[in-house]
């Protein structure tokens, strides 16, 4: 199954180019260990899901600073799988509820869950710290396969302006294995705004709690911080890519993919790796190709990448789909 749930207070602010749904109902919270903020909640029903399956959570917030926990909650019986808050610093991770798996029918991941039976009868409750009500929002949760077999076929030439190069192998040998999301995320940002923020982006995009830099929430948290709106998805079709690429959207997409599988990657293999989609070149409807800066490119020179589709498309949209999809707002309330 495909499930995909927008919501959002200010439809006109998001030059987000795939469809939204509604708003969320935010009501307060009474326990808060701030003095200047307060916390709100939304629950989301969500539909039956059946094993094998990833359920991806996003919020983002334009506007001021910002911290949320999210969790799986079954509705007949209050069992939870909830996932560690994203934070700002590492002494408030005290203030929030432990992170707990008593909801046995998904596993977590580090920024979503893997269903490892059925899932019925149960709602995303999401909880954010902020000093108002949360608004210019994007809240998003996204379903699929975990493992699928996609197609793309006739596809058409489509391609936006190419990002301005940074290789992540430019960074002190202790940090450039590690960074290739805010890696992608500054050459999206420079993109869109014309300004480079990559050491910004790579210092905040460090998690105080896993001590990655990798972490999916963190990504969109600093492209709000650089008011730009986003959110993460797993995706499950070019369609729904082709549809973000027409609207001027350049997409970060989480690959993964066996030794040698990617011909003509910098790589050889990786269980995780995020490069920026900028475009399709369908000249030769023999063999396809995507157009792809990879940050693990040994000089910026090296980053412009040609991948064939069929070998990117197996590297990103059978497994998991995760991708960024970041842009500027047209407008605010």
């Amino acid at each position: 199954m495909y499930y995909a749930l927008r919501l959002t207070d200010n439809h006109d602010q998001n030059s987000y180019p795939l469809p939204l749904h509604g708003e969320a109902a935010w009501q307060p919270v009474a326990e808060t260990h701030s003095a200047t903020q307060n916390r709100w909640r939304a629950t989301i029903p969500l539909p039956a899901t059946p094993s094998g399956h990833i359920l991806v959570p996003s919020f983002s917030m334009l506007g001021g600073n910002y911290q949320y926990q999210v969790a799986l909650v079954e509705c007949k019986t209050g069992q939870a799988n909830r996932l560690n808050p994203l934070l700002t610093a590492t002494e408030h991770l005290a203030q929030w509820p432990q992170k707990c798996s008593d909801l046995s029918a998904v596993s977590a991941q580090i920024d979503c869950w893997h269903t490892e039976d059925n899932l019925t009868d149960t709602q995303l409750e999401i909880t954010i710290e902020c000093k108002q009500p949360p608004k210019n929002y994007l809240l998003v949760i996204s379903i699929r396969q975990i493992s699928l077999s996609t197609e793309f076929t006739n596809p058409t030439s489509l391609a936006l302006a190419q990002p301005e190069a940074l290789s992540q192998m430019t960074a002190a040998p202790k940090l450039r294995n590690r960074i290739c999301s805010p890696t992608s995320l500054a050459m999206v940002h420079a993109s869109l705004t014309g300004n480079m923020a990559f050491t910004e982006i790579v210092e905040g995009c460090y998690d105080p709690a896993t001590k990655a830099y990798g972490k999916w929430p963190l990504a969109i948290y600093w492209a709000n911080q650089l008011s730009l709106v986003g959110a993460v998805e797993a995706l499950e079709s070019w369609e729904a890519v082709t549809q973000a690429l027409a609207e001027q959207c350049l997409i970060v997409c989480s690959i993964r993919f066996a030794k040698n599988s990617l011909s003509g990657a910098p790589l050889e293999t990786s269980a995780g790796h995020l490069v920026v989609l900028y475009g399709i070149d369908a000249s030769d409807q023999a063999q396809p190709y995507v157009l792809v800066m990879d940050p693990a490119g040994e000089t910026p020179e090296a980053v412009q990448r040609r991948y064939k589709l069929s070998e990117f498309s197996s590297a990103w949209l059978d497994h998991r789909g995760g991708a960024y999809i970041v842009n500027h707002p047209t407008g605010t309330n």
